[in-house]
């Protein structure tokens, strides 16, 4: 079974309002029994009103690896990856990372 062995915040920008802001965070992942060993996800927390922004210079954005959000939290950041992890939970290694892969962008 996968547990998470970390949550860094890798990158953050804010704008001149507290709810303009695009933060990425890598997301290690590994077996329980097996320490250091993990596999690497990385997501990008973005608020309305940079995603706004963002499309202003793009015609589009696409949304895997996305999450958004109104007001920064990390409390309600850190429960909704565990969620996500219960979520995608499967026996087989192979499947549970396939499964986080739908929510998360896996670094190869």
């Amino acid at each position: 079974m996968l547990e998470i062995k970390a949550l860094t915040k890798d990158y953050e920008n804010w704008g001149e309002d507290s709810d303009d802001f695009y933060v990425s965070f890598d997301l290690d992942v590994g077996e329980y029994d097996t320490p250091g060993a993990s596999d690497l996800f990385t997501f990008n927390l973005v608020s309305p009103k940079r995603l706004n922004s963002m499309l202003e210079s793009t015609e589009i954005e696409i949304g895997h690896g996305y999450f958004i959000m109104k007001d920064f939290n990390i409390q309600t950041i850190n429960t909704t990856v565990e969620n996500i992890m219960n979520k995608c939970k499967d026996e087989d290694y192979e499947n549970y990372i396939r499964n986080l892969s739908q929510y998360f962008k896996w670094k190869e």
